[in-house]
């Protein structure tokens, strides 16, 4: 159990350190809501991962977000997709080419960004109050 929490910790330390100039959350708020929609529509697991990559993979320089996202939301995102958790298609299998998130089962990646979510937010809000009070 205590090396699947260091696998764990370690990748919210990446994703954290990937994000560390941004303050966007929103992307990540995206990819947390798309995975609650397909984790629960009744497909089996190796289709949901599939499912979930694809869409992810469909989601890097879209203008579907448009609407929700604005600019430097999307480039965070695709950013975070693309260059970050690396995703890609090969002989029709999608995959994450981070290998760290590669181990990590799909409730794990979960886990890991609603961690790095939660973590980011709390620091954007500390960062607003230091310069409020200053």
């Amino acid at each position: 159990m205590g090396e699947q929490n260091k696998k764990i910790e370690n990748c919210v330390k990446m994703a954290l350190n990937f994000l560390q100039n941004t303050n966007s959350i929103k992307g990540l708020d995206i990819i947390i809501d798309i995975y609650d929609e397909i984790r629960y529509s009744g497909i089996d697991k190796k289709d949901i991962n599939q499912k979930i990559l694809r869409i992810l993979h469909n989601l890097i320089g879209s203008d579907s977000l448009d609407p929700l996202l604005e600019k430097e939301d999307k480039k965070v995102l695709s950013s975070f997709l693309e260059d970050f958790l690396k995703i890609n298609c090969e002989s029709g299998n999608w995959h994450l080419g981070n290998k760290e998130f590669t181990e990590l089962t799909l409730d794990e990646f979960y886990r890991v960004l609603i961690e790095v979510k939660y973590l980011k937010e709390r620091e954007l809000v500390n960062r607003n109050e230091l310069s409020i009070n200053h």
